[in-house]
């Protein structure tokens, strides 16, 4: 056998270094520029704790979008993790599922992902109550493609522990993020009639409450997910969509597609809002007679325009093998009345704008098994994974690799720190009047 050859690596001379680090290498998917890191020295200086690379690659990589959740490791650990839904996870995914990056202990707590913007994730820690010495949550800004994160000042004392809140976060426009909570400030006959929002912004390190109002009325129901698209952050009420326009401090609710067709789902229904590859907001139903996903055309005119619609029969006539873990009564008269009486299916969420993650279980008393669903092609694959435990309805947001750095946090100059007490000025000054 002949002897390999150890030859030195020879730099295309043809091919200028600035273009090679700066045009090629952030137009590469992550866990690829990640493994480039081994090739040389160079290298690992030109990727590692570049402001300009980070930036570049934030924007000019394919956008490879996949959906990710934080979950208990198994069925029987206390332990949470992060955990990677992709088609492509050769190319998608995160260097740790373990969330020690964050700096807290993580044996004796909560973990939830709040809100989820171009590779950055809001993270809710939260302490096992010990009685009167339980620290305060604290929320974290963080990348997990980086393993960066940093606490948020002041989110325990501004922010609803209870309600959902949006994440703004445009690498290409400024380096800095933005935190939005939608507040309930009037309540009549149990619906919302007025809405205001807190905000935070690292480039200020305050909080303020918007003047920014939206008088509609909308039921008070649980959101448990904010979606940003296109400059706009989107509330998924139920049967209403709060929107707010960050840039131009714009507001405004609109009816669920459903709802604009006066129809009424009872019981079995449920939906997700996501964002598409072209930055589309896009709402995906499941009832009994099927899957049916809508795309936002216009907020002014109420315009949702169907994208795909597809029965219960034929999906399982094409793909009843990825469902034989949940029933067997494909070929009984019936079946679909007792698939939808015994099983529990929600949308997850939506990747490529082509690809729905479904989560199927056994009502109350299984973990969700994840499935995936083809638009183009009907087909439904099981793809193995579950997620939690048959006691969490864990919630699932879009996301996408990005070597971005974190924004950094301004300090505010002002004595009192990061917010003023005064009227319309902070949360604080109105905490005792939303009632």
């Amino acid at each position: 056998m002949a002897s390999r050859i150890s030859r030195p690596m020879i730099s295309n001379k043809d091919i200028p270094e600035e273009v090679i680090c700066y045009d090629i290498f952030p137009r590469l998917p992550f866990k690829l520029v990640v493994s480039l890191k081994a090739v040389s020295r160079r290298y690992r200086a030109q990727l590692t704790d570049n402001i300009r690379f980070a930036t570049l690659q934030a924007t000019l990589c394919p956008s490879c979008p996949a959906l990710i959740h934080i979950g208990r490791s198994g069925r029987e650990s206390s332990r949470y993790s992060l955990d990677v839904l992709s088609s492509t996870p050769s190319i998608v995914g995160v260097p740790s599922s373990g969330l020690d990056f964050l700096g807290c202990p993580i044996d004796n707590a909560h973990f939830h992902i709040l809100a989820s913007s171009n590779g950055l994730l809001c993270i809710r820690y939260t302490p096992y109550h010990i009685g009167s010495l339980t620290p305060p949550p604290i929320i974290f800004i963080a990348n997990p493609a980086t393993q960066q994160a940093q606490p948020i000042p002041g989110a325990p004392q501004h922010l609803d522990q209870n309600r959902a809140l949006g994440l703004v976060f445009d690498p290409l426009v400024k380096q800095k993020f933005m935190v939005v909570q939608e507040l309930p400030f009037t309540i009549t006959n149990d619906m919302i009639t007025e809405f205001r929002f807190v905000t935070f912004s690292s480039d200020t390190g305050r909080w303020v409450m918007s003047d920014t109002l939206i008088t509609t009325n909308i039921k008070p129901v649980r959101c448990d997910k904010v979606v940003y698209a296109s400059g706009v952050l989107y509330w998924d009420y139920g049967e209403d969509l709060l929107w707010f326009d960050v840039s131009r401090s714009v507001t405004g609710s609109i009816k669920m597609p459903w709802k604009l067709q006066e129809s009424n789902f009872e019981g079995w229904e449920h939906h997700s809002i996501d964002v598409s590859n072209n930055g589309m907001l896009m709402c995906t139903t499941i009832n009994k007679d099927g899957l049916t996903m809508y795309q936002l055309m216009t907020i002014g005119d109420h315009c949702w325009e169907l994208k795909h619609k597809n029965g219960w029969k034929n999906i399982m006539e094409t793909s009843g093998d990825a469902f034989q873990f949940c029933h067997s009564m494909k070929l009984r008269n019936g079946w679909q009345k007792n698939f939808c009486e015994r099983w529990f299916v929600r949308p997850l969420g939506l990747e490529n704008g082509r690809l729905v993650y479904l989560g199927v279980r056994l009502k109350w008393k299984t973990p969700d098994r994840v499935l995936r669903y083809d638009m183009d092609s009907g087909k439904v694959d099981n793809i193995g994974k579950e997620l939690g435990n048959a006691f969490d309805w864990y919630c699932t947001f879009g996301y996408r690799n990005s070597m971005a750095a974190l924004p950094p946090i301004e300090v505010p100059k002002l004595q009192d720190g990061f917010c003023d007490g005064k009227s319309g000025g902070c949360i604080c000054a109105i905490e005792g009047n939303t009632e």
